[in-house]
């Protein structure tokens, strides 16, 4: 079964709001790939462990129906608040039961997700309602790195120490396949790629940097084992180190910065019919 570590109406919301949308042109590389040998009609989509459905929304403008599908209801009610696409649908489902019939989609993705997954019932079912040459598409991004003329890798720093010093032992094994970049997942279809070169730059306010902390599985397990005081400190600690390296006079509410998170992306292509 996936885990289940965002389920709260406050996490879902926080989600939504400081989760970053993947780049245009990850969206455009995994329709070319299903494209390349897939020649009929790109009918439906699922996005499984979409969170608030940032990730669903990408698949919109290529499909006549996509489903995003997460095991939390806080997450998909959220996303449904959200959406305003009329061929973008929620459900509340784990990923190692897929509630579509047989060989029913194009593709399958799974954003920042597929490390909770029981990853082979996740294969056994993409499988089974994948089309005859249909793609499932796994892609993940780091914490972000915040892009500055002369203080990227002090701020990287600062970042760093929250996510692997005060928060390391609090992200369970699972977290590790991320660190990783997926290097040890395989897809299993022989037609397979990976490429790295993805990043999405995204403008926020120190406060939605901190705030995005807020969101992650390691923070949240600190929060319930060791209250809310003590949550609030690394925040404000964190807060308090990036505007000290900033040496600005403006409020974190009021100070922008660059923030880039680079992507990784896997694909695989299930093999065409064989009658």
């Amino acid at each position: 079964m996936a885990s289940r570590f965002f389920e709260g109406a406050a996490h879902a919301a926080a989600y939504a709001k400081f989760r970053p949308q993947p780049p245009t042109s990850l969206g455009d590389q995994i329709m070319g790939f299903l494209k390349e040998k897939y020649e009929g009609p790109v009918m439906a989509a699922a996005d499984v462990g979409c969170g608030s459905g940032q990730s669903t929304q990408i698949l919109a403008p290529h499909f006549a129906s996509v489903t995003g599908l997460d095991i939390s209801e806080a997450q998909t009610s959220e996303a449904i608040k959200l959406n305003s696409r009329a061929n973008v649908f929620f459900k509340t489902s784990g990923a190692e039961k897929l509630p579509f019939p047989d060989n029913s989609l194009q593709l399958i993705t799974a954003g920042q997700a597929c490390h909770w997954f029981d990853l082979p019932q996740f294969y056994k079912e993409a499988d089974r309602v994948l089309v005859p040459g249909g793609v499932l598409a796994l892609y993940g991004y780091m914490f972000p790195y915040a892009v500055h003329e002369n203080l990227t890798e002090k701020l990287f720093e600062i970042i760093d120490h929250v996510y692997t010093k005060e928060l390391g032992p609090y992200w369970g094994a699972k977290i590790s396949a991320l660190d990783d970049k997926y290097v040890d997942m395989e897809i299993p279809y022989a037609s397979s790629i990976r490429d790295d070169t993805h990043f999405k730059d995204k403008m926020a306010t120190v406060a939605e940097l901190t705030g995005y902390i807020t969101t992650w599985s390691g923070y949240q397990n600190f929060k319930s084992k060791n209250g809310d005081a003590a949550a609030q400190k690394i925040l404000d600690d964190f807060q308090n180190r990036i505007m000290t390296t900033l040496n600005v006079t403006t409020s974190p509410e009021d100070t922008e910065i660059c923030l880039r998170f680079k992507y990784f992306l896997l694909m695989g292509r299930k093999p065409p019919s064989q009658d």
